[in-house]
């Protein structure tokens, strides 16, 4: 599999495929499998190396290389005693750190790589830059500026800190490749940005959820970045200089993503709002919307149950606090004081957040639903699915969960929180969607009541879920086929790769 030779498409991804299941690295695989004409390269992103970390998927016979790089090895190349004048490397960084915009720091960035990370240009190595006396003297001005009255101690850590990983992915050499195809911003995007800096390559970035959005969710409940007088629960605040360094840095990662972009794609009409605020050009964008395989799906059919069988909610998805899985539970309790026969299946992996996952145990058992709750593990849809009356997601974040398109398109009626493109799947994007009609209900964001009060009418009316249940069915076979899906991206890659083989050798 480790072929070096030049692959059609590289994607890059962080934290997903092909060693964490769920919807991205589903989309991945699914994309990669299905379009047997490309050869594709992988650069994956995990946190460290481990060597017992399994595939979770079937590497497809097309992909001719994987490229793994660990955010948090510290191993930096060094300079090697290179004696290069250096003055205007140093006031092209000052300049960086002085401008006003993300923008024009964007546009600046291709001479800090050249300058500082480029291995055939560079003056000064990563391993050197933080450690050197004129990065200790541009520190100090910075947090002169920017944070006086914090800990400088604490301010010089959390540079460090932000600093590390970024340093390890801008020395990374990425897989040869005509087109780079980022599955995110952040490090993935930063990354995937060098496809387009140093190789000269065309850039696509698919974004599924918005990273910076999902990122600032994470550092809002981080108890790992120190928040002085921190007696606060909102997401859009926060009193800690060093949480906003964090959210201050992963914007700067998707203005460099964006900036570097060909194409910038993503799965809803509310997904790009979020683009455009955060700095996308509008020449760039369009929308691809997710697919599932309607074929086969359609095939399956909800069980005829009889009378007096329990009734089955399920849950499909990772067992993460993004995921909200607590709230499910609360709402699960709920239902089952005013539904006398209760099974609900959690399915999805358990490994990802073991402590949270250990939280969700206890709160069944404190619940007393141990006989009502089953948490499944991974599962094959195509057993579990058939057994459900009703599939809910509680999320605090999505980008358009294949969960809910899956589900329809068995004829599963939905509960969701209104997050992400929930709303547009379960109630249409375009008047010709919604005359569709709705294929479920919406609840509030960590709203144990709504959710509670949507299982119980979707319960007490059977009416209500078999026409719900149908309008999904048509809905998700009118608009979300995978074969839609992936033509578009074979035209894609087409285009790309045709305009790379034409250009002229320099």
């Amino acid at each position: 599999m480790m072929n070096h030779n030049e692959a059609d498409v590289c994607f890059v991804v962080e934290g997903s495929y092909p060693y964490v299941s769920g919807g991205v690295s589903s989309w991945v695989h699914q994309l990669i499998t299905n379009l047997p004409d490309f050869t594709f390269a992988l650069a994956v992103i995990m946190p460290n190396e481990d060597p017992n970390r399994d595939y979770r998927y079937d590497i497809p016979g097309n992909v001719v290389e994987i490229r793994e790089l660990y955010l948090h090895e510290e191993n930096l190349p060094d300079s090697h005693n290179r004696k290069i004048k250096n003055d205007d490397a140093w006031q092209t960084l000052h300049k960086f750190h002085t401008m006003n915009t993300m923008g024009e720091k964007s546009c600046c960035f291709e001479r800090i790589f050249r300058h500082f990370f480029d291995e055939d240009k560079r003056c000064l190595a990563p391993a050197d830059i933080l450690n050197s006396k004129r990065a200790w003297e541009l520190m100090k001005e910075i947090y002169r500026q920017e944070a006086p009255h914090d800990s400088f101690i604490d301010y010089f850590w959390s540079i460090r800190f932000i600093h590390q990983p970024m340093f390890k992915v801008l020395t990374t050499p990425l897989p040869p490749a005509r087109v780079y195809h980022a599955v995110s911003t952040g490090y993935a995007g930063l990354w995937a940005s060098l496809g387009k800096i140093k190789n000269k390559k065309s850039l696509i970035l698919t974004e599924h959820g918005i990273y910076t959005r999902e990122r600032r969710i994470e550092i809002s409940r981080a108890e790992w970045i120190y928040e002085k007088n921190s007696d606060t629960l909102r997401i859009d605040h926060s009193n800690s200089h060093f949480k906003h360094l964090w959210n201050k840095m992963f914007a700067m990662l998707s203005h460099i993503c964006y900036h570097c972009c060909d194409e910038i794609i993503t799965l809803t009409n509310f997904n790009q709002r979020y683009q455009l605020e955060e700095g996308a050009d509008p020449q760039k964008l369009r929308i691809i919307p997710n697919g599932v395989d309607v074929e086969n799906l359609s095939k399956l059919s909800i069980e005829q149950r009889q009378a007096g069988n329990p009734f089955v909610i399920g849950f499909m998805g990772r067992v993460v606090s993004i995921k909200d899985v607590k709230t499910f539970i609360r709402a699960c309790k709920g239902a089952a004081q005013a539904i006398p026969k209760m099974k609900v299946f959690i399915m999805g992996p358990t490994d990802e957040e073991p402590l949270y996952f250990e939280d969700c145990q206890r709160l069944v058992k404190l619940l007393d639903l141990n006989e009502i709750v089953t948490f499944t593990g991974r599962v094959d849809i195509k057993e579990y699915f058939p057994k459900i009356d009703i599939m809910v997601l509680s999320s605090i974040s999505e980008s358009q969960p294949l969960v809910i398109l899956e589900a329809n398109c068995i004829g599963i009626p939905c509960v969701a929180t209104d997050v992400g493109a929930c709303r547009e799947l379960l109630q249409g994007t375009t008047e010709e969607d919604r005359a569709i009609g709705e294929s479920g209900l919406l609840a509030g964001v960590t709203n144990t009541r709504e959710i509670t009060t949507a299982i119980i009418r979707l319960y007490e009316s059977p009416t209500l879920r078999r026409k719900m249940g149908e309008n999904g069915r048509r809905r998700v076979a009118k608009f979300y086929s995978e074969k839609s899906l992936e033509e578009r991206y074979r035209q894609i890659y087409s285009n790309h790769i045709h305009a790379d083989l034409h250009q002229p050798v320099l």
